[in-house]
């Protein structure tokens, strides 16, 4: 087996290369930009382009409003309801029910 990132050969039994570093087998998840459930103060926008980023919510909400501010309120109101439109929401996890089992006795 050889590894997919450098091309190094390797054990068959190895996930992960010596060489590079890279798992091997577990195909990457790709990232997707989706609207936070947990962390939306109005449609999540901002909670999901910090999620898709790695940045801190407070840092992108301030951005957000700093950058709204400076173009013009019409501009980032306007990009704001596209990307509420556009951008899909966070899956609802809905809660598991154990089934009841009949008592007994």
């Amino acid at each position: 087996m050889y590894c997919n990132a450098c091309g190094k050969a390797m054990a068959e039994d190895d996930r992960v290369c010596s060489r590079c570093g890279n798992m091997v087998g577990i195909p990457p998840t790709p990232k997707k930009l989706i609207r936070s459930r947990a962390e939306r103060k109005i449609a999540g926008v901002c909670a999901g382009l910090a999620q898709y980023f790695n940045l801190d919510v407070l840092l992108v909400r301030i951005l957000c409003v700093f950058l709204t501010a400076a173009t013009g309120v019409c501009p980032g109101v306007v990009t704001y309801m596209l990307a509420w439109i556009i951008v899909p929401s966070e899956p609802e996890l809905k809660p598991v029910v154990a089934a009841q089992q009949p008592v007994t006795s």
